[in-house]
């Protein structure tokens, strides 16, 4: 259980408010939990060379875990972040440590190793970890699995946050009207109990995608766009909503064209480029026959 004086930076930290986690370090006491949260919302906000930077070699293990996932989503030394990972991991009270665990697990699934993240994740009984592994179920398409997870979480904290954020996922994954709509219940209550995220309003968006409603889906990724002009996920589900909406091609082609400048390297664009080469090249080939 985090010290409660820690709750309000975790808090903001998993319902993505991530300069409101960062604020609320400051005030809290020093402590190996809380530079571990800090840390983490400066990572999820891209700010990896501050963390590079300020974690140096005598830090606790978890909190050079952190600076170890910064490097490796900074894109320098993957390789030789995995072999740490993996090398601190073969200590045998290192599952023991369920930061490190978190930490590495979330590698493991940026490298797509499911196997290896579930391996080390699937026995914690740690809320931040089995919230972990509902994300990695989803990811598999599992949902059933995802569900018994939930199940587990809610029987040992119902209200907590990650529990709560972890059963309105798995219903957004689940088919039926009904779950989309339990899901926007508990990410409307979660935004409306705390400040609303960026990550709220677009889990907001996608539940009323599901159901169809795209005028209010897009009303909520515009505000999600008034907190943040170049947010990625936004801009990705903005797209996806006005194509729904048919609206004008040249709206549509101003936010790909903002989505392409601002995150060149981002797995949606390098699929959306390769959609487009492809389209061009069957163009080609009817206007030549």
């Amino acid at each position: 259980m985090v010290d409660s004086a820690l709750f309000n930076l975790c808090n903001a930290l998993h319902l993505g408010n991530y300069q409101q986690a960062i604020s609320e370090a400051m005030s809290a006491g020093a402590s190996t939990e809380r530079d571990f949260f800090m840390y983490r919302a400066l990572v999820e906000q891209g700010q990896y060379r501050i963390v590079m930077d300020e974690v140096g070699p005598q830090a606790p293990v978890s909190v050079q875990a952190v600076k170890l996932l910064a490097t490796y989503l900074s894109g320098i030394s993957k390789d030789v972040v995995v072999v740490q990972l993996k090398e601190w991991l073969t200590d045998p009270s290192a599952l023991e440590n369920w930061q490190l665990v978190l930490i590495a697990a979330t590698v493991f699934l940026h490298e797509q190793d499911h196997k290896e993240a579930l391996k080390i994740t699937h026995q914690s009984t740690q809320l931040d970890v089995m919230g972990l592994v509902v994300q990695i179920y989803l990811q598999i398409n599992r949902p059933d699995l995802a569900r018994k997870q939930v199940k587990a979480m809610q029987e040992q904290d119902d209200d907590a946050t990650l529990t709560k954020l972890a059963h309105g996922w798995t219903c957004l994954c689940e088919v039926g009207g009904d779950k989309y709509q339990e899901a926007l219940y508990e990410f409307q209550e979660l935004g409306e109990k705390y400040n609303m995220s960026l990550m709220l309003l677009n889990a907001m968006a996608a539940c009323n995608m599901h159901m169809g409603r795209f005028d209010e889906a897009e009303k909520l990724l515009q505000e999600a766009l008034s907190k943040s002009a170049s947010d990625t996920n936004s801009l990705i589900n903005l797209l996806v909503c006005l194509n729904h909406l048919q609206k004008p091609a040249d709206v549509i082609a101003r936010y790909t064209s903002q989505l392409k400048i601002s995150t060149p390297g981002h797995p949606w664009v390098a699929k959306y480029g390769e959609l487009e080469a492809s389209f061009d090249r069957c163009a080609d080939q009817l206007r030549k026959a």
